[in-house]
């Protein structure tokens, strides 16, 4: 199914049932042209621009547990590091035999070389498959084509925007492959983990932390040693709604600044938080809030 909606409010439009390769042939890409201002690119993105998910959702409020499912990954390839002729060539070579559909997102052409790949799935899969999937094609699949790979791609109801046509975008290059096979799921999560067991961070070797392994098979920990300080560290991870993401990267620098810890560590931490956001807030926003409460907290010069 392909669910049709905004970016802001967070409400879909009732399912097509159509499959992407389906979907993407009969859709006609909207025709805009993209200013250089940064606040009205942001208002197109948000709410000028169709963006869709492919899945089944158990409601049409977009947000992370209503997303039952998802048949298709798809990666924002936005710090892409090779020209779009080799990008074009590179991923026809690594995916010719399965179905994609391969478009420049809206930033493309004012922001150097930036695509979206959507790869039709050969069976649906759960948040944790879909991670798991996601980090491997960012780290490996797409080694030596992006530099650092965008977070927002792991947020699991994330929406992505539709194909447009800017003055720096023309239908040609929309791409939609239609292979002779879907890319096989249980194929391709079984390569995954064999990687990821086997995957080390540039680290001193040390062992990359295992994230797509399920929690759910321990205890609770004692609760008579939960605190504020519990919660405080629960809600980097546990994502928010929009209308209360700024509040919540309020909270977080606040209460970890008043804990002592590290400044610049602190940064990074409420970066990492808004990656759980439903919908991330710009980096610019985070910033912002974060140097403004900042400057409460320890004064500035």
């Amino acid at each position: 199914m392909i669910y049709i909606g905004k970016v802001r409010p967070s409400i879909m439009e009732p399912p097509i049932d159509k499959t992407v390769i389906q979907f993407f042939s009969d859709y006609a890409p909207l025709k805009i042209n993209v200013s250089n201002d940064s606040e009205e690119q942001k208002k197109l993105k948000m709410i000028g621009i169709d963006g869709f998910i492919a899945g089944e959702m158990k409601a049409l409020i977009r947000k992370n547990e209503n997303l039952i499912s998802r048949d298709c990954l798809i990666l924002d390839l936005d710090d892409v590091i090779v020209s779009e002729i080799n990008l074009i060539d590179t991923i026809k070579q690594k995916l010719g035999k399965f179905a994609y559909v391969f478009y420049p997102s809206i930033s493309h052409g004012l922001k150097g070389v930036r695509y979206r790949l959507v790869i039709p799935l050969d069976k649906s899969v759960n948040e944790q498959e879909y991670k798991l999937l996601v980090y491997f094609f960012s780290n490996k699949i797409l080694e030596g084509i992006i530099n650092n790979v965008d977070q927002s791609n792991l947020t699991w109801s994330q929406i992505q925007l539709l194909p447009v046509l800017t003055q720096y975008i023309k239908e040609e290059q929309i791409i939609i492959h239609n292979g002779e096979n879907l890319f096989p799921v249980s194929d391709g999560l079984d390569t995954a983990k064999r990687w990821l067991k086997d995957y080390k961070q540039d680290t001193g070797g040390v062992t990359s932390r295992k994230l797509y392994k399920n929690t759910s098979q321990f205890k609770k920990g004692g609760s008579r040693y939960r605190n504020t300080t519990t919660e405080l560290f629960e809600s980097i991870v546990t994502g928010c709604e929009e209308g209360n993401r700024n509040n919540r990267i309020a909270q977080i620098t606040g209460g970890l600044l008043a804990r002592a810890v590290d400044v610049g560590a602190v940064l990074e931490l409420v970066k990492i938080a808004n990656q759980h956001f439903t919908e991330p807030l710009s980096e610019k926003e985070v910033e912002e809030t974060f140097y403004s409460i900042a400057k409460k907290e320890l004064g500035a010069n």
